[in-house]
């Protein structure tokens, strides 16, 4: 048995500035629950506790590949229920020729795996290990590190390239200057995308605290990056706005989605000047990672959208879904808790569903996990 949610719906307005969107009292889209559905990840030797980089193998997500941390390899998993199964897969070399020392998150496209870490990313091209450090390529004769930046760690998913993979994008940081700049990578050569990152409230939003001389720590973030098809969008795990750019034009339009159901931004921290201890910055990093949240946008179906946000404790946070068409027009939001107050935060796309992973009675080698269909009225 399947169970239902219908709320309302927003819609926005198109301007010339950051748009904002109103609120339209008839429902366009219904979501339904699946009943709970697991796979054995101690078969492998992974854990469904433990956070993994995930990657889909395919346009349609019929089937992914996920990092398994504890043998260094890449493991194929199906979620739907009539392939679900998880195949122990290849082992990612850590030493010698080819190898892959280390990284943060990887991606797959038809031209290959792309593997991140925090100032490099590999790929395989003609039998050998292709390594591009963020230094070397911006050597502007500063010795600040350039860093990259634009994946969510925290759901393990990185949507660097369009499936068929002509070109990647990644948001690279200057340590130094603190400047963010957009780029896309064919393969060959480096191209700066014209982007206005929200700098302001980045800055705003940013603790830190000087424990000893030369040591820094910080409430680490970054803007989130997803490529859809011929667009490049970018988030902010702190506020509402969406900025997207279209290759065709390399135009930027920003939009600000409003809701009901949770505020549009974080409340702002407090002064990193005022913070005089490690206790003070721990509480006040605690306080700002527990309020409102954003997830990155992924792509649905051909027509939608979608972003996770949520509040609070993990396992008592409220945790909303928000739905967009292709113009970014809000089309709907849906509180998931109303439904299962057992959900975590991980979630990504299979079979044109949303997968999101269940509290319910955990196991550490069972992953457990719903998929959430979206239907038209």
């Amino acid at each position: 048995m399947k169970r239902f949610l219908v709320l309302g719906v927003f819609v926005l307005f198109w301007g010339c500035a950051e748009e904002k969107s109103s609120l339209d009292l008839q429902p366009q889209y219904q979501i339904s629950f699946s009943e709970e559905m697991s796979l054995d990840f101690g078969e492998v030797g992974m854990s469904s506790e433990v956070l993994f980089s995930i990657s889909p193998l395919d346009e349609k997500n019929e089937s992914f590949l996920v990092f398994n941390s504890f043998y260094r390899r890449l493991d194929t998993v199906s979620f739907s229920p009539e392939k679900m199964r998880l195949v122990p897969g290849v082992e990612v070399p850590k030493e010698g020729p080819g190898s892959i020392p280390g990284f943060a998150t990887f991606s797959y496209t038809e031209q290959g795996i792309l593997f991140f870490t925090a100032n490099e990313f590999y790929y395989f091209k003609d039998g050998e290990t292709i390594k591009i450090r963020m230094s070397e390529v911006f050597s502007d004769g500063s010795k600040s590190l350039k860093s990259i930046y634009g994946y969510d760690v925290t759901n393990g998913i990185f949507k660097s390239a369009s499936f068929k993979g002509d070109f990647i994008s990644i948001v690279v940081k200057d340590s130094e200057t603190e400047k963010y700049t957009l780029m896309k990578y064919d393969f060959e050569t480096f191209e700066e995308i014209p982007f206005s990152f929200d700098s302001e409230q980045i800055s705003k939003h940013r603790i830190s605290f000087d424990f000893a001389k030369g040591s820094t720590v910080s409430n680490s973030f970054s803007p989130y990056l997803t490529v859809a098809d011929s667009v490049i969008i970018v988030s902010y795990p702190f506020m509402n706005k969406i900025s997207a750019v279209r290759l065709d034009n390399l135009k930027q339009a920003d939009f600000l989605p409003e809701s009901q159901l949770f505020k549009s931004q974080k409340d702002k921290p407090i002064e990193s000047s005022e913070i005089k201890s490690f206790e003070e910055f721990y509480e006040a990093s605690s306080k700002w990672q527990k309020d409102v949240n954003f997830g990155a946008i992924h792509r649905l179906n051909s027509r939608l959208l979608y972003r996770m946000v949520g509040a609070g404790e993990e396992k008592s946070r409220k945790l909303v879904l928000e739905l967009f068409n292709n113009a970014f027009e809000k089309v709907g939001e849906f509180n998931l808790k109303d439904i299962h107050t057992d959900l975590k935060w991980f979630h990504t796309t299979v079979e044109g569903k949303i997968l999101i992973q269940s509290w319910k009675d955990p196991d550490e080698d069972i992953f457990k996990y719903y998929l959430i269909s979206v239907d038209e009225i």
